[in-house]
């Protein structure tokens, strides 16, 4: 009785400590999993950690990151962005472009994109990913960033060589700012949905034009109406 006793109290403890165990790994992560989520390299994801940005712990000899925590901390920053989707070399080549591109099509520093995408209000509407140990911007977030301003724009090298290896990538990518922007652009920008678009339409303020069946906006007049309206209209 006693031994049978002895082995229901450690078949008992097991499970127990087996209970624990799946409960600590739903509350935490470990660090190669928080590397994948944001799509660091391996030395810049233990940097993160060391920083104690948020709560870690040892479990089974091996450094575990709490959720909660975790989560807390990326809600509180702009800089990281988690990979929630990893394209293919084909969809990169066609619906991506490189930060360093992009940067270069602009005429400035790579670190002065990445900045204006963390710090300044317009960065909002550059979504990048990481892959392949490089961000990446989609094209039409990029388009989209060179409709909504005028301070940055593809700039004209006077180099010829250097000229026509820009004009090539921009016919390939299809970057331009467009005099008039379509009613879903405009809506991106204002970041409302493209039935408060069409009522601002009907107002007369900013000049539309028919293409086809599609009405388009234009872009300078709708800007400059939305800079005097902001607060009015959101």
């Amino acid at each position: 009785m006693s031994e049978a006793k002895d082995l229901t109290e450690i078949r008992n403890q097991i499970q127990q400590r087996s209970a624990e165990q799946k409960l600590t790994q739903r509350s935490t992560m470990s660090v190669p999993e928080m590397r994948k989520l944001l799509g660091l390299k391996k030395t810049d994801s233990y940097w993160l950690v060391h920083k104690n940005l948020f709560k870690t712990q040892i479990i089974g000899g091996m450094m575990r990151i709490d959720l909660e925590s975790f989560e807390k901390w990326y809600a509180d920053q702009d800089i990281y962005r988690k990979v929630t989707y990893i394209p293919t070399a084909e969809e990169l080549e066609k619906d991506y472009i490189c930060l360093q591109d992009a940067a270069d099509l602009l005429g400035i520093s790579r670190e002065k994109l990445a900045k204006i995408a963390r710090c300044e209000e317009i960065g909002r509407l550059l979504d990048s990913i990481i892959c392949n140990n490089k961000r990446w911007i989609t094209r039409k977030s990029f388009q989209l960033f060179l409709n909504a301003q005028n301070v940055y724009h593809i700039m004209d090298d006077g180099d010829k060589q250097k000229e026509t290896q820009m004009s090539q990538e921009k016919d390939a990518l299809s970057l331009e700012i467009k005099e008039y922007i379509s009613k879903q652009d405009a809506a991106e920008l204002a970041g409302v949905n493209v039935s408060t678009v069409t009522k601002w339409m009907q107002s007369g303020e900013f000049l539309c034009i028919g293409a086809g069946k599609v009405l388009r906006v234009h872009r300078q007049q709708f800007l400059n109406w939305l800079n005097e309206n902001r607060k009015g209209v959101m």
